[in-house]
Parts: C-alpha cells; structure tokens; sequence
C-alpha cells in the first residue's frame, strides 16, 4: 500500500481530531468517536437489550454453538478440510517468513494465503451466519444504534447538534433507508482507518517524525491522555511502537527494508523469528537446569560459602581454623607462658 503525503496528512488529521464530517443525500453530518462515558452508557443497553433478548427464548451465543455442532453444520468432511487447510496456511505463512530474497517467490506464497484463507472463511461463514440469531448478535445491533444517535450531528444554524433528538427518535424513524445509510457510514467510521492504513502510517516520515520526538520530550502523542484515545489513536500507538522496536533491532536480526514494508512478508518474518527466539530461550534454561541438577552440592564443591549455625549441614561440616585465629590463640599461651615464668 502506498499514500501520497497528502493522504497520509488526511488520515493523520482524522485521527488527531477524533471525527469526520461527510455528505449523506446532500445533508452535511458529523461523526464524533463516542467517549467513556457514552460507551458506558451504550454497555447498559447492551446488558439490558441481550437479558430481555435471553428472556423472549433467543439463545447465547455459547449454547448456540452447542446445537450446531450436534446437527453438524459443519460436516465432518468440511471440518476435516478446515483443519488441513489451516494446517496448509500455517505451513506457508512459515514459508513465506523465511523467504526474505526473492520477490517473485513471496509474490507467489501471498498468493497462496490468500486462497486458502477465502476457502477457509467459505466454510467457517455456514456457522458465523446462524450465530448472527443469537443474543448477543441483538444486543450488539441495539448497541450500535444507540452509538450511532450519540454520536451523529447535523449543522443547524452555524453549530452542529444531535440529529435525533433522543434514542426513541432514531428507533421511531419512518426514514429508515436514510437511518441505515446513516448507520452503515457510522460504523465504518467508529471501525476506524484499517489496519493496513494504520501501518503504513506508523511508518511514514510524516508521523514517525513526530512519534519519534514525542517520545523524546515525554509530550502527550495526541495532547490527551490515553484514558481518552479513540481506536484509531490506540491503533496507530501500538502499530509506532511495533515498528520502533524493529527499527532498533540488531542489524543481523533485523528484516530488510523490503520486507518492513511488505506486511504480509513481516508479520511471517516476525513469527519465524519469535519462534526461534523461543526455542534458543528453551534450550537455553533446559541446559542451565541440566547443570543445576547434577548435584545438590556443586556450589560446595567449586565456590567458597558461608553456612550459619541455623542451616543444617552445620554441624556435619569440617571447618579449618583461620590462620589469623591461630596467631591470636598462639599470642595468648606466650603470655601465659611468660606470667608462670615470672
């Protein structure tokens, strides 16, 4: 994915001001992101919405699964296929990260993911489209109507205010091809930018520049705290910080540029390379533990310790006596020596 600095500013400014403002049917609207407190308010709805919903006979989600995995949605011959071909998608994703030199060959293992990933989403779609009857599936759509009326303005009069005047008035609305237009684009805006925008933005000069010095100076990276970022902002810090971790790995662990900018191709290199690292760490602590264990001992046997009169081998212990002890001991019977003699 490429954007051109003007793009890129665009997506940017989105995000710092947390809203967007788009034509629907030749009406002017504005998108906010909902904040704490309306999420708080949206999570009543949704319990009150999903216990009424479990109340009038629809099922949860958990118990929804259970008898469709009795009547066999899923066949056993599709569930055997799923597992092989998510075994096959593993198995090039693994691939695909240690194929680092040449494009063509990368070109052609996305391509396979990708299929496989259609064939998988094929069959797993049966299921995913009868778990969207159950309670849950209700709650979450009361949810999100009650988001998108808290969340949605209109220009009157050189200032924006609520286009329904409370929730009763978009449940209530007789214009509802205009309410779902107004739902859909909603929506899309609370998802946020994708995820493959957002990456190609945490590398962008245009942000790194200013992620970069924010970290240096300890300055707030959207000047709020994080307790009021919005989705877009949580994204783009993790994806910076992700991104700022491998800028500073050690140049023979670090992937090529080529690769960096290649999503697919780094997220494989990646895993590769945290399995690795997690074998090396295994086989590390399974040979110091091996060391540890070849007698209770050994630390007796190759360092000096100090045991005190509370420890147990206390008393089986031999101990030589220190040589300054000795001269003292020796000083002493020269004196009393020397008074018997006087």
């Amino acid at each position: 994915m490429v954007l051109i600095d003007e793009e890129a500013e665009r997506y940017l400014n989105q995000i710092f001001i947390g809203r967007r403002l788009i034509y629907i049917d030749e009406k002017l609207f504005l998108f906010k992101q909902p904040d704490n407190y309306i999420k708080a308010q949206a999570d009543l709805i949704y319990n009150s919405t999903y216990n009424d919903a479990v109340e009038s006979g629809m099922l949860p989600v958990d118990e929804l699964e259970e008898i469709l995995e009795e009547r066999h949605i899923i066949s056993d011959k599709e569930q055997k296929e799923l597992e092989g071909l998510k075994s096959q998608l593993y198995a090039q994703q693994i691939l695909l990260g240690k194929t680092t030199k040449i494009q063509a060959n990368q070109d052609r293992i996305k391509g396979i993911i990708n299929r496989l990933k259609k064939e998988i989403s094929g069959i797993e779609s049966k299921k995913l489209s009868k778990l969207a009857m159950s309670a849950e599936s209700k709650a979450a759509e009361e949810k999100a109507l009650y988001l998108c009326w808290a969340c949605t303005y209109v220009k009157i009069n050189n200032d924006y205010k609520l286009y329904w005047k409370n929730f009763d008035d978009l449940l209530k609305e007789y214009n509802l091809e205009l309410r779902n237009k107004i739902l859909i684009k909603f929506l899309q805006f609370k998802a946020g930018v994708s995820t493959e925008t957002i990456r190609f933005l945490a590398r962008h000069s245009l942000w790194r520049i200013r992620y970069v010095t924010s970290q240096k100076v300890s300055d707030p990276l959207f000047g709020v705290p994080t307790s009021q970022y919005t989705n877009d902002m949580m994204n783009l810090a993790y994806w910076s910080n992700f991104y700022q971790n491998i800028y500073e790995m050690m140049p023979k662990d670090r992937p090529t540029d080529l690769i960096i900018e290649d999503d697919d191709a780094l997220d494989a290199y990646m895993k590769s390379y945290y399995e690795e690292r997690n074998r090396e760490d295994i086989a590390e602590r399974s040979k110091h533990q091996t060391q540890q264990n070849r007698g209770t001992l050994s630390a007796f046997d190759k360092e000096e310790v100090i045991v005190t009169r509370s420890n147990e081998l206390y008393e089986d212990i031999k101990y030589d006596k220190p040589r300054e002890a000795q001269r003292i001991k020796g000083r002493a019977d020269i004196k009393k020596k020397t008074k018997r003699k006087r």
